[in-house]
């Protein structure tokens, strides 16, 4: 391991304070918020529909809350690199529920949601069922995301460089 390497480690291992440690854990509690209130509102959406969401839909989507979980371990641990996976966890959520939403998905692991919003705007058929009805309040879940998700980064990776700053 070079020196660069080593210094880089140990930076990245190195104790938080308090203060920043309960910054982070209100960017979290932030970018959570914003997660767990746009999945209400497909199971909402769901419910509307007459939709049930198969299993491999909610294991699928247990991934969107693995970066926070180590978020959370980090900061409870007092490691200033929950900064870090703070500020991509609220980045990350954004980037894909925007992409997944708006353009639809390439996978075929969300079901119905796998048609983008406007796609399902106009209706469409899955699975032998025609399913439409993306009204107003999930456009306010999904723009919620970012309103939520990119101020909670901006302020995570923030409080990142200051903790990392007064560490040096």
């Amino acid at each position: 391991m070079t020196e660069h390497e080593r210094k880089t480690a140990d930076g990245l291992s190195a104790p938080l304070d308090e203060k920043t440690a309960r910054t982070l854990a209100h960017c979290m509690i932030a970018i959570l918020a914003a997660a767990l209130l746009h999945d209400a509102d497909h199971i909402r959406q769901a419910i509307n529909w007459g939709y049930i969401i198969p299993l491999s839909v909610w294991g699928v989507n247990l991934t969107v809350y693995v970066l926070p979980a180590i978020a959370i371990f980090l900061i409870k641990m007092r490691r200033i690199s929950a900064g870090v996976v703070t500020t991509i966890a609220g980045l990350y959520i954004t980037v894909s529920f925007l992409m997944l939403h708006l353009l639809g998905s390439f996978t075929g692991a969300w079901g119905v949601w796998n048609n983008s919003y406007p796609a399902l705007m106009k209706g469409v058929m899955y699975d032998g069922v025609w399913f439409q009805g993306v009204d107003w309040i999930s456009w306010v879940f999904l723009i919620e995301v970012p309103i939520l998700c990119l101020p909670a980064s901006f302020i995570a990776i923030r409080a990142f460089m200051r903790a990392r700053r007064r560490n040096l």
